[in-house]
């Protein structure tokens, strides 16, 4: 991995060794929930209960939560109580159907949930698909006090409160970015420089990402809230970002070890939601490292851990992980099964979309129904455009209708679209991505043109961390170079690539491959060669750059028999059986018999 040893234990301890300043009475439950005067057997019972969740105790501190909840004296002290009910209880049961949610939905329509608990009780409503909620939630956010959509009216007391706003509108436009349009004054809130909150440098990062610039900035920016900043119910999402940020950056391998980490950690801290987003998202990021083999492990652990129904809109993810990976192992029967899955209506209102759009179209590619596979690649790409995400670093849905028009037999179309994705990149250098649209210009290029084409694709593919993408690459360049005579090369390159394939366990593309290639004959040693007559050697020479008998008997003024005879003593001098073999056996020769 990229992650050196020591930076990933000295990680994961960052994350595991639990922060009990996010678990203070006050930070954690808002001064609402506290009401020490009034209530001092609940403010107890609240301190309790942040202690107990401090250290995972978290059917203890739900215990004394409800506790707390009888106890306070004010409606909105008990709002405050069941929205954190819910994100304890999220932890191990992300479920709607519970007491507390219940609760949590009442208290909303009230308008009794104050304003500072929004952000952390929105997040969960739109993993539900409860999107009338979430915009009841939104509303009465945005219709808040002045200070709540004008960053410059909160006073220090009141930065995190900011800072998690700040976040939620970032949020919002890169996961649920039609809620983030309807409430677009809100979330046009500029975010504010400076660090040590969770939620500042996330939405930093977020707001870096969707600048429009390269993603290098923002994963540099990922790093430092992945090593600054601990797994917690407040930090979930933030160290999700995080890792996709690090992921668009092309930093494969460290996202992989932080999701590696963080799995680890929410195992431990008997967390099975949190595990089953970190796997769900290492899974995601195998894919792209193409090792479908993992991806489709990972992909299964993240669908096992919680009942599927109560995964919500993330659900795309693992099951596109899922469906992708099959597809690269060739099972498509079993991706079949995943894409016959439910899922909610309202991911395709969200991020989750573009995935699972994707990972449907190229099931569908690989399975001959290339309509099908077009309609879901333009979906996906009407989706971005809609939403103001089309960059080419996130889905690169122009590439995948390439390769669709690739199969379809209309080479102008996938020149269109392979030339559209390099224009919004940049260069091709710029992302990996870039090399794959080499790789399908390559397909309707000549077969001088294609060689270059490939070799350029090639070396952004030794660079781009997708071992499965290297290995088709390769095994195109091998197949150009034998199709202009240079066996050899194309030996040395098909093997690569069928040694790659199999690591990935790619069975589609170790039939592509065909199988590992036969090694070209050894060349003669030279003084073979040097045994033929002046006149067999120039027969050789022509036969071996593909000249015919007839051909090479007009050229020597010859008669054809002569020309046999002339070969079948060449063929027993330089050891070779067939006329395709003179190649290797006359290198130098065959070079000047071209001429």
């Amino acid at each position: 991995m990229d992650l050196a040893r020591g930076e990933q234990t000295a990680s994961a301890e960052r994350v595991v060794l639990p922060d009990d300043a996010m678990f203070s009475t006050e930070g954690v439950f808002g001064p609402d929930a506290l009401e020490p005067a009034r209530s001092p057997a609940a403010a107890a019972l609240l301190a309790d209960a942040a202690a107990a969740a401090a250290h995972d105790e978290v059917d203890r501190a739900v215990e004394l939560l409800e506790r707390a909840f009888r106890a306070s004296g004010r409606a909105g002290g008990r709002a405050a109580i069941s929205t954190r009910l819910v994100s304890l209880e999220w932890r191990t049961n992300p479920s709607t159907r519970t007491r507390n949610f219940a609760r949590l939905k009442t208290a909303l329509y009230a308008g009794r949930i104050p304003n500072d608990e929004l952000p952390s009780v929105i997040p969960h409503l739109l993993w539900h698909g409860f999107d009338d909620d979430a915009e009841q939630a939104l509303d009465q956010l945005e219709r808040g006090p002045a200070c709540v959509t004008d960053a410059t009216g909160f006073d220090g007391d009141r930065s995190d409160s900011i800072d998690r706003l700040e976040f939620l509108c970032q949020w919002l436009k890169y996961t649920h970015p039609v809620h983030a349009e309807r409430h677009d004054r809100m979330c046009a809130l500029p975010v504010r420089a400076g660090s040590g909150s969770v939620h500042r440098e996330s939405a930093g990062m977020l707001a870096e990402l969707f600048s429009g610039g390269a993603p290098d900035r923002s994963a540099a920016l990922a790093q430092r809230v992945l090593t600054g900043h601990r797994l917690t119910e407040a930090t979930v999402e933030p160290l999700v970002a995080a890792i996709y940020c690090l992921g668009y950056g092309g930093r494969l391998d460290r996202a992989e070890a932080w999701c590696e980490a963080l799995a680890a950690q929410a195992q431990a801290r008997r967390a099975p939601t949190w595990r089953a987003i970190f796997t769900g998202l290492r899974a995601e990021i195998l894919v792209r490292k193409g090792d479908p083999v993992a991806a489709a492990r990972y992909a299964t652990l993240a669908l096992n851990q919680v009942p599927a129904e109560h995964l919500g809109v993330w659900i795309g993810t693992p099951v596109a992980a899922l469906v992708r990976a099959q597809t690269l192992l060739g099972k498509y029967s079993e991706a079949e099964a995943q894409l016959r899955r439910p899922v909610p209506r309202a991911m395709f209102d969200s991020r989750f979309a573009l995935p699972y759009l994707r990972a449907r179209g190229q099931h569908s590619l690989a399975v001959g129904r290339v309509s099908e596979a077009l309609r879901a690649f333009r979906r996906c790409g009407q989706l971005m455009r809609r939403w103001h995400m089309d960059f080419p670093w996130l889905v690169p849905w122009r590439n995948d209708l390439a390769a669709a028009y690739l199969s379809a037999g209309n080479p102008t179309q996938v020149r269109t679209f392979a030339t559209l994705h390099l224009k919004q990149l940049g260069t091709a250098e710029d992302h990996p991505s870039g090399g794959v649209s080499l790789r399908l210009l390559a397909a309707t290029a000549d077969r001088c043109r294609r060689i270059a084409l490939l070799r350029r694709a090639a070396a952004i593919a030794r660079t781009g961390g997708s071992d499965h993408e290297l290995a088709t690459v390769l095994g195109e360049l091998g197949r150009a170079h034998r199709a202009i005579g240079d066996h050899e090369k194309a030996w040395a390159l098909l093997r690569e690539a069928t040694a790659l394939a199999e690591t990935c366990g790619a069975a589609t593309l170790l039939r592509d491959l065909g199988g590992e290639p036969d090694r070209p004959p050894a060349r003669p040693p030279a003084h073979a060669v040097d045994t033929l007559t002046p006149a067999e050697r120039r027969v050789a020479e022509l036969a071996a750059v593909g000249r015919r008998n007839r051909e090479i008997a007009a050229t020597l003024a010859i008669t054809p028999s002569t020309v046999e005879q002339h070969l079948t003593r060449v063929y027993r001098k330089l050891a070779v059986s067939r006329r395709s073999e003179l190649p290797f056996a006359l290198p130098q020769s065959a070079e000047r018999g071209a001429h």
